[in-house]
């Protein structure tokens, strides 16, 4: 797989699809608890722009933690000339909170999926993922991605998990509502003209 053939994969205009498409795999994995519909339910996590929001109160990663959770999470939705990537969207924050509310062997996925990701980071690259550069961030998850329709080892259904709960996370914040797919609500008319064809007119 070629970095092109993953920046393709990992494309916000096909990620959606990616979700609907890994959803078989992605359901048997521990991703979250059975209260993670109260945190992440139908309504947007952030409806506000993320400078109107309060300050966020980790719930359960520790700071070095989350400096990975922002690197992972904008590797998987990068920024772009269209909109912000998932760092912007705060995406780690929505993670945190339903994986503060899930179950142990969810906890234990996300906790020692980003250890193996900083120590392959460190063993190839003598830094934390975070720290490396695009390309060597690209070339990691790559490789944890390989086997993401059937993931077996550790790693790649920390992948799964990490790239749906992103995905998630994404497309319920302010970011990915309105200024990737561009949703503008629902826009009331002053009046309704009817029908205009002159044929139906009394």
């Amino acid at each position: 797989m070629t970095e092109n053939h993953l920046a393709d994969q990992l494309s916000r205009r096909r990620a959606l699809k990616i979700l609907v498409g890994t959803a078989s795999a992605a359901a048997s994995l521990p991703v979250i608890g059975a209260g993670a519909a109260r945190v992440a339910g139908p309504v947007c996590h952030m409806a506000r722009p993320a400078a109107e929001l309060p300050t966020y109160h980790p719930q359960f990663f520790r700071p070095e933690q989350i400096r990975t959770l922002e690197a992972l999470s904008e590797t998987i939705i990068p920024a772009d000339e269209h909109s912000p990537g998932a760092k912007a969207a705060r995406v780690w924050e929505y993670i945190d909170e339903i994986v503060a509310d899930a179950d142990k062997g969810a906890k234990d996925l996300w906790t020692q999926g980003l250890a193996f990701l900083n120590g392959v980071a460190q063993q190839e690259h003598g830094k934390n993922f975070e720290d490396c550069t695009a390309d060597q961030q690209v070339a990691l998850v790559e490789r944890m991605s390989r086997n993401e329709d059937a993931p077996t080892r550790p790693e790649e259904r920390f992948f799964v998990a990490a790239k749906r709960a992103t995905i998630d996370g994404y497309y319920t914040s302010a970011i990915g509502i309105h200024q990737d797919l561009q949703y503008q609500g629902n826009t009331a008319l002053a009046e309704f003209p009817g029908c205009t064809h002159p044929e139906h007119k009394v």
